[in-house]
C-alpha cells in the first residue's frame, strides 16, 4: 500500500504540472488548449536532440526542454491563438485540436515512432524514508513538482506580472482600464504555462520513455484533474493531480490493472456530478 501511494504521487506530480500548466493558461484567456500535451512532447523531444545527438551535456539539454517550450508558446500564441481570440468557444477549442495534431505529426514526421530511453536526472538510486525505500526518480519527480508549484505561486503573489495577470480573470474591464497590457500578459500566460508543461515532460519522459504518443494519455488525465480541481483554480489543480494518481495506483491492488483508469473517472464524474464546478472552482456569476 505504502510503495503504491509512493507511486500514484510520482504520478500524480505530473498530472499535476500538466493541469497547473492547463489551468494557468486558461484562467487568463479563457482557452483550454488540447495541444497543451503535444508542447511537453515536443519541448522534450528538443532537449533530447540537444544532448543526444549534438553531444550536449544533460542539464543542458534540459533547459533547452524548458526554454523551447516557452518558444513553443510565445509563438503558438502569436501566430495562431491571437488570430482566434476573438472568436467564439467552438472556434478556439477547433484551433488547439488541430495544434494538436499539426505538433503530433511533425513529431513523428521529424523523430519516427520509436520508443527511445530517456535518462533521469535525478539516478537510478534508492533513498530510505521512514523505514520505506523511495527510487530518487519518483522523489525527484514530487519535490519537483511541488518547488514548481511553490514557484508558481510566489510568481503570481510577489511580482508585478503575477499581479497583473491575476487581475485580469478578476476583473478584465477593469484591467483595461487602468493600463494593464493585455496582449502582453495574455502571451506571457501562454509561454509561463507551456514553461511548466514542458517541465512535466521532461519528468515523465524516464517514466514512459520518449515516443510520440508518450503525452497523450497523460493531458486527458490533466484536463480531468483540472475540471476535478476546478477549471479556474491552481490549487485545485494540484491538488486534484496528486489525489488521482493516488486513486490510480491504489486501485489497482484490488482490481485488474486494464480498470484502473475507469476506477479515477469515476470517482471524478462523481465528485462532478455533486459539484459541477470543481472541488476548488467558484461559481461564476454575470451580471445582464
Amino acid at each position: 500500500m505504502d510503495q503504491a501511494i509512493i507511486n500514484g504521487l510520482a504520478e500524480g506530480s505530473v498530472y499535476a504540472l500538466l493541469a497547473l500548466g492547463l489551468v494557468f493558461i486558461h484562467r487568463i484567456t479563457d482557452i483550454a488548449s488540447f495541444a497543451h500535451g503535444e508542447v511537453s512532447a515536443l519541448a522534450a523531444f528538443i532537449g533530447f536532440t540537444v544532448f543526444h545527438s549534438m553531444g550536449a551535456p544533460f542539464l543542458v539539454g534540459i533547459v533547452a526542454s524548458i526554454v523551447a517550450g516557452g518558444l513553443i508558446g510565445a509563438f503558438i500564441e502569436r501566430v495562431v491563438i491571437r488570430s482566434v481570440q476573438s472568436s467564439n468557444l467552438l472556434g478556439t477549442v477547433v484551433v488547439t485540436l488541430g495544434l494538436f495534431f499539426v505538433i503530433h505529426g511533425c513529431v513523428k514526421l521529424i523523430w519516427g515512432p520509436e520508443v527511445r530511453p530517456y535518462p533521469s536526472m535525478f539516478g537510478e538510486g534508492t533513498v530510505r524514508i521512514g523505514g520505506m525505500g523511495v527510487s530518487a526518480q519518483h522523489l525527484g519527480v514530487m519535490v519537483t513538482a511541488f518547488l514548481v508549484a511553490v514557484g508558481l505561486a510566489a510568481f503570481l503573489r510577489w511580482t508585478r506580472t503575477g499581479l497583473a495577470l491575476r487581475a485580469i480573470p478578476q476583473n478584465r474591464f477593469g484591467a483595461i482600464l487602468i493600463g494593464l497590457n493585455i496582449r502582453k500578459l495574455i502571451s506571457t500566460a501562454w509561454i509561463v504555462g507551456s514553461v511548466v508543461g514542458a517541465i512535466a515532460g521532461v519528468l515523465i519522459a524516464p517514466l514512459t520513455f520518449l515516443n510520440s504518443n508518450m503525452m497523450q494519455a497523460p493531458i486527458i488525465k490533466a484536463f480531468a484533474v483540472a475540471a476535478l480541481g476546478g477549471l479556474n483554480s491552481l490549487v485545485g489543480a494540484f491538488i486534484g493531480g496528486l489525489a488521482l494518481g493516488v486513486i490510480e495506483n491504489v486501485a489497482v491492488l484490488y482490481i485488474p490493472t486494464y480498470f484502473k483508469d475507469s476506477i479515477a473517472f469515476v470517482f471524478i464524474l462523481a465528485i462532478l456530478l455533486i459539484q459541477p464546478e470543481g472541488l476548488f472552482g467558484k461559481l461564476r456569476k454575470e451580471k445582464v
